[in-house]
């Protein structure tokens, strides 16, 4: 499936909710069809289903004697060994839907399912002989959930503008989670959303709701796992990774629709690229670059290693032209202000991949995050690691010797202060800061007759407060957490879905997550040397002219972005200074609360 629209009713379902969560469901109406209602006293649901991923449908999945129903957003790469096993249980499959492995899990394991199921989800398991509705959302987070507890009950929807424009008839505005991302890229809060009555559920969490109310909970938890390290070698570590990378490349290839790899010619496309090439099946790949001469243009690389691989290579070349509706059209499928420009070309691109023929295109989403590929991070967080080292010295009368010692190795990072970032909030995508305060100085929005000024607020991020020796991981929570998750994930899906496009990302399968938080530090990364332990896992796989490369991104030409910012005029803000960032964040505002 691929959008929940979810009722739970404390009291009865009446006329009016059905007529309501029809509304949810025509919100989101690009992301499947409709298949019908499914209710009882208590629960009803109206989902729609994917038209070209998979296998379709015709009615919410239940078990065998109807007594468990599911809907579910999203692919359960494992599927086949699951169900292998729940046969061998007992268990009678009626669908080949991937997603029906789920309410089979549910009769055996009861709210522990979600931890067998390996892929990407949110799911609504409602249990019709205890009236309880088990919400769960994947660990990873590439799925969204968002929920509203209302008069009489609890709705949840896979976006939040399905709530809003159904359940809140008068929404109220929470400012500092509205600006936050015009600030930072993302959300910086995991439940709260800039309407206070929509709360969105956490990656790895889960929600029960019953008689007793609601209750939300954790599953799993990425933060926790550096608390046991694994006792390894080198060469153990290496080998257990490559199996792993390996072992998720071929999960998130089963696909019963046309699937490519998108190959940037950067390191974690390709290594994905090559992987699946391993594994003998055939692979299409896209490469995409901007018209004219760029610096992030990769398409000679990707065309030297295509060929190499003997890759069925496919090339995108995206104008200034592509750019000139894309803002429009994009921004009809976001109902939370993400600011990051790159998602006009991700746009542009996931159309022209669309148009190829494509349903599943995999990418090497979570490679930086998860094995410390931004060299300003790094520096940052061995910025912090440095700091707290100097301030642990005081009192120096009890440490005159390592006082000493430090100074010598590092007096001039301490002469020049900032160690030799500044540790503080002005350090957190501080490309963004100016143009940020330049913007709220003055800007104003009006909601609900009341006026909200923007310097009123005060967006201070504090850094993470960690033991000695964790400082990187901690800077690098902030990087994963409110720009990966909350930000490049949640555009993945809008925006592959709004082209009909299930965009799928192994390197952050939570197996393989898992297993390098655990390693120690010593292990998986070295000063100066951006994904160093990932570059010792792939040689021999992947040559070194991609390996050793300089990093380019795909970051859309100034004068595309810049052509947005200045053709457009604020409907939502009042303000004199314009940037990428407010305008997004205005328009999306007001297309949904204007």
């Amino acid at each position: 499936m691929s959008a929940i629209s979810s009722l739970y009713k404390y009291s009865s379902v009446t006329a009016q909710d059905i007529e309501r969560v029809g509304v949810m469901t025509n919100q989101m109406h690009y992301r499947g069809t409709e298949i019908g209602i499914w209710q009882d006293v208590h629960y009803l649901t109206k989902p729609l289903v994917s038209t070209s991923i998979g296998k379709p449908i015709e009615k919410p999945i239940s078990n065998e004697d109807g007594s468990l129903v599911l809907v579910c957003d999203g692919t359960i790469y494992n599927y086949a060994e699951l169900k292998q096993s729940l046969e061998a249980k007992g268990h009678i499959f009626a669908t080949e839907s991937d997603t029906e492995c789920v309410v089979h899990l549910y009769e055996e394991y009861g709210y522990k399912c979600v931890k067998h199921l390996r892929g990407v989800f949110a799911l609504c398991v409602y249990d019709v002989k205890q009236q309880e509705l088990f919400v769960a959302r994947d660990r990873m987070g590439e799925k969204t959930l968002y929920y509203a507890e209302i008069p009489c009950g609890v709705v949840c929807a896979t976006e939040l503008k399905a709530i809003l424009k159904a359940y809140i008839d008068e929404p109220q505005l929470d400012v500092y989670q509205l600006v936050s991302p015009i600030r930072y890229t993302g959300p910086v809060d995991n439940e709260k959303t800039y309407i206070k009555q929509i709360k969105r559920l956490g990656p790895g969490e889960y929600l029960v709701v019953n008689a007793n109310g609601v209750k939300r909970s954790t599953y799993w938890d990425r933060h926790l796992l550096r608390e046991t390290r694994l006792d390894v070698s080198f060469d153990e570590a290496k080998k257990q990774v490559e199996h792993l990378l390996r072992e998720s490349v071929d999960m998130c290839l089963r696909s019963d629709a046309p699937l490519a790899i998108m190959l940037s010619g950067g390191i974690d496309s390709s290594l994905v690229a090559k992987l699946a090439k391993d594994t003998g099946q055939e692979v299409h790949t896209i490469t995409a670059g901007y018209q004219g001469m760029h610096a992030c243009d990769e398409r000679d690389v990707a065309r030297r290693f295509a060929a190499e691989q003997g890759f069925i290579h496919h090339e995108i070349e995206l104008t200034e032209e592509d750019f000139n509706t894309c803002f429009e059209e994009f921004t009809q499928y976001m109902d939370e202000p993400i600011t990051d420009a790159a998602a006009m070309a991700q746009w542009a691109l996931f159309k022209k991949v669309k148009s190829l023929g494509f349903d599943v295109l995999l990418g090497g989403m979570g490679g930086d995050e998860l094995f410390f590929g931004y060299p300003y991070w790094n520096m940052l967080g061995e910025s912090y690691a440095l700091k707290q080292e100097h301030e642990s010295l005081f009192p120096i009368k009890k440490n005159k010797k390592r006082f000493v010692e430090f100074m010598l190795k590092n007096w001039k990072k301490v002469l020049y202060a900032h160690h030799p970032y500044e540790i503080s909030d002005k350090a957190l995508c501080y490309w963004m800061r100016n143009d940020y305060y330049r913007f709220a100085e003055n800007a104003r929005c009006t909601h609900t007759n009341e006026i909200f000024a923007l310097k009123d607020l005060q967006l201070q991020l504090p850094f993470p407060n960690v033991a000695r020796g964790k400082e990187i991981e901690a800077i690098y929570d902030f990087q994963i957490d409110n720009i990966m998750t909350r930000a490049y994930l949640y555009l993945s899906d809008r925006e592959g879905m709004g082209n009909g496009l299930e965009v799928r990302s192994p390197l952050i399968d939570y197996k393989l997550v898992e297993y390098v938080s655990a390693l120690p530090m010593e292990i998986k990364y070295k000063s100066g040397n951006p994904k160093y332990f990932l570059k010792e896992v792939l040689r021999g796989i992947i040559p070194d002219y991609i390996l050793f490369a300089q990093k380019r991104g795909f970051t859309p030409p100034n004068t595309f972005v810049q052509n947005v910012v200045d053709g457009y005029k604020y409907e939502f803000f009042d303000a004199k200074h314009k940037f990428y960032n407010s305008v997004l964040a205005d328009r999306v505002c007001s297309l949904l609360l204007k």
